[in-house]
């Protein structure tokens, strides 16, 4: 194996449970419920309900739940199924530092395989961990969406050595397992780009199909394409043009910050670079009458820019899928209704006059110290220029530290509450909160996905 494969494969060998610190198993068990809650919510969305119905039946050993209906059908396709639940609403975690990740689209597929083998939950952690430390890592170093490819690229990959872990690979199968996730699985950020369709919320998740497949298949003797980073058609190559690397450091070492830590959990379901635009324009609304701005100007950084203004579909949105992606729609959806929810995509508010008009009324600009102070520190700042030429400003600021710090564990039970509570019983809203905070606990995972059921 090349270099940078081996570099993974021994990151997934050594790691080890005494290697995580108690912040970071409580992070996973804080990111285990807030994926179910977005989850649940989203079990009757049109492109999960086709999902659903291209899964097929299964029954033996090798098989995983769907969640929400409990029907049996492989790890790969419950992967697939469960996880575009997860990211349906654009709700789920997000990393964002030199590129952008999901990281929990992988969180279903690992507990699936996990159902599948019978595994602990504290097997099921640790591999989560291995998981979101190989994305993490990954969307540090290597500009992967500048360069044209999508997300699942390192997702497939951290979603093979999660399985391989859990499968207790040997350390060629898992130098195979890695080839077979990347080499035949390179998704373009085509997926990203103009109007946005049902896929966008279901590449991630098909990269976890992917990475899980590639795994059973290294497990089962086959061989995948040798040298997939560093040869010559490898992925630096195709991805990046030029030589490349990724520093992947063991999970162990004292105070060090792990992937599972550093993840934004979000509290509106839009992309992660509008989150805080949201809350700029909700300050900007508590200091004026929304009716009587005349124009406005957003001053942002150059990555949220990119991903979420520069696209002339995002100012006039016409599917959900671009609207949860738009910078302008969220701030415009933020001032006329003083919040930005799931409904807000399922009403249509995308299409409405008086959103539209504000959006017609803005101008979005980037401003190079800004950008300069990415991804330490995140600007917006909004500026109304009233009918009666009046001005008022709003800037608002998030650090990376304010988001490794996390959202407050009454925070996330209230998100899982609020998206649930349509759904599940009060006492089994509590039942679900209660087993995923004891989740290190749970002795075969099969009981933490009876958790997952409607």
């Amino acid at each position: 194996m090349d270099a940078t494969t081996k570099r993974i494969v021994d990151f997934t060998e050594t790691a080890a449970w005494s290697d995580l610190p108690p912040a970071a198993i409580h992070a996973a068990k804080a990111r285990f419920l807030d994926s179910l809650g977005v989850a649940l919510a989203a079990f009757g969305a049109p492109p999960v309900r086709i999902l659903r119905e291209l899964a097929p039946g299964v029954f033996g050993p090798w098989s995983a739940r769907i969640w929400g209906s409990g029907v049996r059908t492989t790890p790969d396709m419950a992967a697939l199924v469960s996880g575009s639940m997860v990211r349906y609403l654009d709700l789920n975690d997000a990393y964002r530092t030199l590129d952008a990740s999901h990281p929990s689209d992988n969180l279903p597929g690992v507990l699936a395989v996990a159902e599948a083998l019978g595994c602990t939950g504290r097997d099921f952690i640790l591999a989560l961990a291995i998981s979101y430390e190989i994305q993490c890592r990954f969307t540090d170093t290597v500009p992967f969406n500048e360069a044209g490819w999508d997300q699942p690229l390192v997702g497939a990959m951290a979603a093979a050595m999660a399985t391989g872990k859990l499968m207790q690979l040997t350390t060629e199968q898992l130098g195979h397992a890695v080839a077979l996730a990347i080499v035949p699985h390179m998704p373009t950020y085509q997926t990203r780009a103009g109007e946005l369709s049902m896929w966008k919320g279901c590449a991630g998740p098909n990269g976890a199909r992917h990475g899980i497949f590639a795994a059973q298949m290294a497990g089962a003797g086959l061989t995948g394409p040798y040298n997939a980073f560093e040869g010559v058609f490898g992925i630096w190559k195709q991805a990046l043009g030029k030589p490349g690397s990724f520093s992947l450091p063991g999970l162990g070492g004292a105070g060090k910050v792990r992937g599972l830590q550093q993840t934004n959990i979000k509290k509106y379901a839009v992309r992660d670079s509008c989150q805080l635009p949201i809350d700029t324009a909700l300050d900007l609304r508590a200091k004026l009458d929304p009716g009587a701005i005349a124009a406005l100007r957003v001053e942002t950084y150059k990555s949220a820019y990119a991903g979420a203004v520069a696209d002339p579909e995002l100012w006039k949105p016409a599917t959900r899928e671009t609207a949860d992606h738009s910078m302008p729609f969220s701030i415009a959806a933020a001032l006329c209704d003083g919040d930005v929810t799931p409904a807000s995509f399922e009403d249509g508010r995308f299409a409405d006059a008086d959103v539209l008009g504000l959006i017609q009324r803005m101008k979005v600009d980037v401003v190079e110290e800004f950008s300069k102070q990415t991804p330490a520190i995140r600007n917006c700042r909004i500026t109304a220029t009233l009918k009666d030429g009046g001005t008022v400003i709003a800037h608002r600021q998030l650090t990376q530290a304010t988001i490794e710090q996390g959202m407050p564990d009454r925070d996330v039970e209230a998100k899982f509450e609020r998206l649930t509570r349509p759904l599940l019983s009060k006492d089994m809203r509590r039942r679900v909160i209660d087993g995923a905070w004891s989740l290190d606990e749970t002795a075969d995972m099969r009981a933490a996905v009876d958790l997952t059921l409607l």
